[in-house]
């Protein structure tokens, strides 16, 4: 056991004063109620960039109140509290703290949070008291072997309802720790400004989320109206290409780049037109007609014409 003679007092007092002029961000944490194994984890996964310190209610203060900056969080300190001291932004602590919750067992009279089930399966209890304790608790159980066996899945307790003892018991009894607790923030300082636990709760993937659909629509607004960035310059100068070649093409206007198209608009065109033509009645142009009949022979040409004469009958007077 500590004892808290004056030395230790004054050595306590005096290295709390040297982290808090040391790290540029200060928070003042509720250790009451939080067990000590889970507390212990915590401080060992903050010991990379953080120290963490329990001391007296009294020495906390006057360390905070000995230095300017710290002052501030005097009043924030109350019984049980802690100090972290930390390179770590405020919201980044909090979320850090938020995200390394351990697990508790539960204890009568406290209200779920959530639905709490007991799945199906071996308990690996030996038969015996027990097996009345897991009925009264609404299970559906059986002897198998040499232990006792839940049959089917149960909601113990609902959200928002009151855990009964037999409950309580049973948990406790199938190592089944259904409640999250993490270190609770009071407030932390930085750069002269506390921030409280109500200000730094906030969803991080939520947020996130938020400036993605931000940064879309943003990005849609750019290229609508047409205002050119960094962002949308490759989109726009591919919009301004297919839109020149569009207009090109409409206007058969022949280059490099709708050389292809034309060609094979033309293709298409020249074979719809195909089969049209072939089933057309053949007919010489006049040109042609009358240049056969300047071709033909000179005999032909100045043939006599017969004329038909009737013949007469001499009759004798």
């Amino acid at each position: 056991m500590t004892s808290h003679t004056r030395p230790w007092k004054e050595k306590q007092l005096e290295e709390l004063k040297q982290l808090a002029s040391k790290y540029p961000v200060v928070a003042v944490a509720d250790v009451n109620r939080y067990p000590a194994a889970l507390f212990q984890q915590v401080r060992k996964k903050l010991k990379k960039n953080s120290v963490v310190r329990v001391s007296k209610t009294k020495i906390i203060k006057q360390a905070l109140s000995g230095i300017k900056e710290t002052s501030v969080l005097v009043d924030e300190a109350k019984e049980n509290c802690a100090l972290i001291f930390t390179e770590m932004n405020p919201f980044e602590l909090f979320a850090f703290l938020k995200k390394n919750k351990g697990k508790i067992s539960a204890k009568t009279g406290a209200i779920a949070e959530e639905d709490i089930s007991i799945a199906a399966g071996d308990t690996g209890l030996p038969p015996g008291p027990a097996l009345s304790d897991l009925k009264s608790a609404g299970l559906k159980v059986a002897v198998q072997g040499s232990t006792i066996a839940i049959m089917a899945d149960k909601v113990v307790t609902k959200a928002g309802e009151p855990i009964t003892e037999a409950v309580a018991g049973t948990l406790s009894k199938l190592n089944i720790k259904p409640f999250k607790v993490g270190l609770k923030i009071i407030s932390i300082l930085e750069n002269g400004q506390v921030y409280h636990a109500d200000i730094l709760d906030i969803d991080t993937d939520q947020v996130f989320a938020n400036f993605v659909n931000a940064h879309k629509k943003a990005f849609n607004l750019a290229v609508n109206a047409e205002i050119f960035n960094s962002e949308t310059a490759e989109i726009l100068v591919s919009k301004a290409f297919s839109n020149a070649k569009a207009v090109a093409l409409e206007a058969n206007i022949l280059n490099s780049v709708t050389v292809g198209s034309l060609l094979a608009k033309a293709n298409a065109q020249a074979n719809v037109l195909k089969p049209l033509i072939k089933d057309a009645p053949k007919e010489e142009p006049k040109e042609v007609a009358e240049e056969k009949k300047e071709d033909a022979p000179e005999e032909a040409k100045d043939a006599p014409v017969e004329e038909k004469q009737e013949d007469t009958k001499e009759t004798d007077a």
